[in-house]
């Protein structure tokens, strides 16, 4: 598993758009333009201070999941 750095989930959430910003005590998904911006709304916060909660892989997942279902309309 790889250590996960934003730099590196925000280099594969950049296809889509989006990218992972770090908040107080959380992370959150914002946009990089419109379109990437209506992805990024149906991407849930992830309550943590450490991005080591998960690998870089869970990340990479967990945004993918709710990328996916967003493209298939079921959000």
């Amino acid at each position: 598993m790889t250590a996960p750095t934003l730099n590196k989930i925000n280099a594969d959430l950049a296809k889509y758009g989006v990218e992972m910003v770090r908040g107080n005590g959380y992370f959150y998904f914002a946009g990089l333009d419109a379109a990437g911006q209506r992805v990024a709304n149906h991407i849930d916060s992830v309550f943590t201070e450490q991005l080591r909660s998960m690998s870089l892989e869970e990340w990479i997942r967990y945004c993918a999941e709710y990328i996916a279902d967003y493209n298939e309309g079921i959000v």
